[in-house]
């Protein structure tokens, strides 16, 4: 990891020195004022500042270094859709990544990511492609938004190809049946190779009891 250690867990404003190289501005400094987030999920910014005009001959300056994954981890990324600075990695494990990237190249984040499936779905060419999209979702959100679990697809362990096609081919089932379904990953190993996810559901029609077992 490049850049200088802080502590992620509350918001601060700290401005007399660089945040990503910890020199102490010098005065008449150019310097850019930046509010950054280090958890999408967090409601208050942490207010920096950062040289913008201390080009070196590689990554350039240091405001360009904030974002260049080039030059180290933790780099953050402009979310499309909430408009924030947002660390594109977990601080506390590294590997649980904030970024999702959709078809068209939008940038956003996965507190934007999870709003948007968790109000309307996941879209049926997800799928199609054999695969599982989903996220680590709070359990109360899943439930104030009125998904239902779906029976027989709790936990289910997916360890390759094959079982992400059965799990993607009962999700199609529940789509082509005229329901939504939203994907939960309850725990993944890291780089997401394999692990258990669960299947949710919002039935469009009254057929709620009869795939659920509700």
């Amino acid at each position: 990891m490049m850049g200088i250690a802080h502590d992620n867990k509350k918001p601060y404003k700290r401005t007399t020195e660089c945040h990503e190289c910890g020199e102490k501005f010098k005065r008449g400094e150019s310097k850019q004022i930046l509010k950054i987030y280090d958890s999408p999920w967090a409601d208050q910014p942490r207010t920096v500042a950062v040289h913008d005009n201390n080009d070196d001959d590689r990554y350039g300056s240091c405001l360009d270094k904030m974002t260049d994954t080039s030059w180290g981890d933790f780099r953050y990324f402009l979310c499309e859709r909430c408009n924030r600075l947002i660390i594109q990695q977990c601080p506390d494990n590294g590997w649980r990544s904030y970024k999702r990237i959709d078809d068209t190249g939008e940038e956003f984040c996965v507190r934007c990511y999870q709003e948007g499936i968790l109000e309307h779905e996941h879209e049926a060419a997800e799928f199609e492609r054999g695969n599982v999209p989903g996220d680590f979702y709070n359990h109360q959100d899943i439930s104030s938004h009125d998904w239902s679990l779906v029976q027989g697809m709790s936990h289910v362990y997916i360890t390759g190809s094959e079982s992400a096609k059965r799990f993607a081919d009962r999700a199609l089932e529940l789509i082509d049946e005229g329901n939504k379904v939203l994907v939960n990953y309850d725990s993944m190993g890291i780089g997401g190779g394999e692990g258990y996810v669960s299947l949710y559901m919002k039935p469009a029609g009254k057929n709620l009891n009869q795939v659920t077992g509700g």
